[in-house]
């Protein structure tokens, strides 16, 4: 039986529709987000493993959320069963005219929805990609965040003007779904995973005050969900006595991952000449051409005693055991990670680790006009770190001096002034920092940043969702560069390439660029399929061999952690 939570151990806003309660925190061995995560989650199924978790954590530039238990959660999928990508069966299709026109019928996803507090658990529903985002603005404007204003922020100078989460959306959205409704007849491949998950966390985890251990926020939690919440205190005092404890804090280290290219370098070469083809013909100014490398893992869940006694006894089922080390080698800014459980709860059939170092949007509310403000920063033009302090400083000013990169990004910020022109005010858009070099754990990069003021009637999640795949991982024109990448990579990028982050119902939030991404989708055997990828932007002065040595750069420290070198 679970005993009534107590109010001292739960966060809530000070004028939420519950008695205002004291604040309480867990220390969790002072374990930092990323070695705590891996711990939480296994701790969380163990107990429960029926209970929706679904943890995600955001690091924010040094903010971090940690999501637990979303009051109710969305997951896309491609729904094959209602004509994805193909012209809707209940259009005729007669001549050349009539394939236009079925052309631009909305495809149509299968949207799950799960609800921890009702008592139908799960819907779903086929709706289209639009229909989804209008259901999620009225599902945002329908709470009123008005109550959390302490959140909410007066800009005054750079450092002032930092949003963070207190309630509202945490997940992704892919690129492969992006891209298709930028280009539907152009049959863009959508993988066989979530192409988006979102979730409304009125339960999640902060640091606390103190810069030790981490507090538990809940938000207008109605009776429905108390038994849960109390379990879910009653689980996190567990944890932190158990890390209290130095022989528990020790992590075991998961085995080696091994991560094939599927391109040979060949490969990568004829796409490239393709690309230069296109580029010469005047298809586009640039095309971000991207190569995946694989590998697998074992689902412990699903595979016999006799096959996990067989192999090595580091082996794990997941890709947060990875986290730490990831996040300790590249201390990304932008990183995150999400898992998605299997219908019956049981297992993950769907993670997302990101060690991303760029941002694509800060939305940011103003406290005194509630306007709102956004900042984004494109990366365009890297170099790798070098092996010691005269050759690191060299290659750092060989990217400064690089007339090449200073051309691509320049191409990219000119893509983002015009995407946000559609949704800020006139005037507002501003280029305040151009070519900046931002030094990275393993590559140096020249970053923008482009900031506007938006129109009062432009909804952040309508700005988020129309700009949606980045610039400055499809090229320009946009439209035109996710066909061709389409064509030439012959293979969908999921979730690499789209967008994690959080959006306050108040409209304030931050998405990062996944790239640096890994992603884990179950088989129908007992494996999991990982993938990591990289790529760069090609423009007609691009050199064959330096742009493939720059997606080695990219990853080559990723490739190292995973297999424990």
């Amino acid at each position: 039986m679970v005993t009534p939570i107590p109010s001292k151990n739960v966060v809530k806003p000070t004028n939420s529709t519950e008695t205002p309660a004291e604040k309480s925190s867990w220390r969790f061995g002072d374990l930092p987000a990323a070695e705590l995560l891996p711990k939480l989650q296994q701790h969380l199924m163990k107990k429960n493993s029926q209970v929706n978790w679904q943890l995600v954590w955001l690091n924010n530039d040094g903010r971090s959320v940690i999501g637990l238990l979303p009051k109710m959660a969305w997951r896309v999928y491609v729904d094959d069963d209602n004509g994805h990508s193909q012209p809707r069966s209940n259009v005729p299709i007669h001549s050349a005219a009539d394939l236009q026109t079925a052309s631009k019928q909305p495809s149509l996803y299968k949207v799950i929805r799960t609800s921890r507090d009702d008592t139908i658990k799960m819907t779903t529903t086929s709706m289209s990609y639009a229909n989804w985002q209008e259901e999620l603005i009225a599902y945002s404007q329908s709470y009123d965040s008005d109550h959390i204003h302490n959140s909410t922020l007066t800009i005054s100078n750079e450092n002032d003007n930092q949003p963070s989460y207190h309630h509202g959306l945490i997940g992704f959205i892919g690129y492969d779904i992006a891209a298709h409704e930028l280009s539907p007849a152009a049959k863009i491949e959508l993988a066989a995973q979530p192409c988006a998950v979102l979730g409304h966390y009125d339960t999640y985890l902060t640091p606390s005050d103190k810069k030790t251990g981490w507090t538990l926020n809940t938000i207008d939690l109605n009776p429905d969900s108390e038994a849960t919440l109390a379990a879910l205190v009653s689980y996190l005092d567990t944890l932190d006595n158990d890390l209290s404890n130095t022989e528990n804090k020790a992590d075991c280290q998961p085995a080696a991952l091994v991560l094939k290219a599927r391109w040979h370098k060949a490969d990568y070469q004829q796409a490239f000449a393709q690309t230069q083809d296109y580029l010469q013909q005047g298809d586009c100014y640039q095309i971000n051409l991207t190569q995946a490398w694989q590998g697998r893992l074992l689902n412990k869940h699903k595979s016999s005693t006799a096959d996990q006694k067989s192999r090595n006894d580091k082996a794990v089922a997941t890709l947060i055991d990875y986290l730490p080390a990831l996040h300790h080698n590249t201390q990304a800014p932008f990183a995150g990670y999400l898992g998605v459980n299997s219908t019956d709860k049981s297992a993950l059939c769907f993670e997302l680790l990101s060690c991303s170092p760029e941002l694509f949007f800060t939305f940011i509310k103003e406290r005194d006009t509630t306007a709102h403000y956004i900042r984004t920063k494109p990366i365009k033009g890297t170099r790798p770190r070098g092996s010691d302090t005269e050759q690191d400083l060299a290659l750092k000013q060989q990217l400064v001096d690089s007339d090449k990169d200073r051309a691509e990004n320049v191409m990219i910020v000119d893509l983002l002034r015009n995407d946000l022109g559609k949704y800020a005010k006139t005037g507002s858009v501003k280029v305040p920092h151009l070519f900046a070099i931002e030094s990275f754990s393993n590559v140096h990069h020249m970053v923008s940043t482009i900031t506007a003021e938006l129109k009062p009637e432009a909804h952040p999640l309508a700005v988020l969702f129309g700009s949606l795949p980045a610039g400055s991982i499809t090229g320009t024109p946009k439209k035109r560069a996710v066909e061709i990448i389409s064509e030439l990579e012959a293979s969908a990028r999921g979730a690499y390439c789209g967008s994690m982050g959080y959006m306050n119902f108040d409209g304030s939030g931050q998405w990062n660029v996944l790239i640096r991404t890994l992603q884990a989708n179950s088989l129908a055997t007992a494996e999991t399929e990982v993938s990591l990828w990289a790529g760069g932007g090609i423009t007609v002065a691009s050199d064959r061999d330096e742009e493939y040595q720059e997606c080695l750069d990219k990853v080559g420290n990723l490739l190292k952690v995973l297999l424990q070198e």
